[in-house]
């Protein structure tokens, strides 16, 4: 078992909880931070919010099975860490709002400061399913390869 840096499990499950805390994630969502090129850190499979101060982290290897106890969608995490070195932290969360541009299969506008749009648009990942196979977690990483984020749809077409 690889040492954790306490430091950068702190972190995680502080962002785990202001994530939940803030509504940006509700029950289903999770947040990981790179440790290093093989392995990242994912919170605890909860609710974000109810991620408890002490509570111990998973670490996941970028290419290995997923250890028990971690989610399937923690998949997209490994692909991306995987394909994407310059990739640090990753949030999963799933936004009432989002939900409902994916369901008219739209992807929300980036925008900062006063309304400014930020280019280029996210890409869309349209299958509606939860990604919980290598195939799907692979394909959203594709996606991902020309930009810096990607929306999936959650909700059903």
């Amino acid at each position: 078992m690889q040492d954790i840096d306490r430091n950068l499990e702190r972190t995680v499950r502080i962002a785990a909880r202001a994530l939940g805390r803030h509504g940006l994630a509700h029950a289903y969502g999770h947040y990981s931070a790179r440790i290093d090129a093989d392995s990242f850190l994912v919170c605890p499979a909860r609710p974000m919010g109810l991620v408890k101060v002490a509570e111990p982290c998973v670490v996941v290897s970028v290419m290995e099975a997923l250890p028990g106890g971690v989610l399937g969608e923690v998949r997209n995490h490994q692909q991306i860490y995987r394909n994407r070195p310059e990739v640090g932290g990753i949030v999963r969360f799933v936004s009432p709002k989002g939900v409902t541009l994916g369901a008219f299969a739209r992807a929300p506008k980036a925008r900062y400061a006063f309304g400014a749009y930020v280019a280029p648009d996210t890409p869309l990942w349209l299958d509606p399913q939860l990604v919980r196979d290598e195939r799907k977690a692979e394909g959203v990483a594709a996606t991902m390869v020309c930009d810096q984020r990607c929306c999936c749809a959650e909700a059903a077409r």
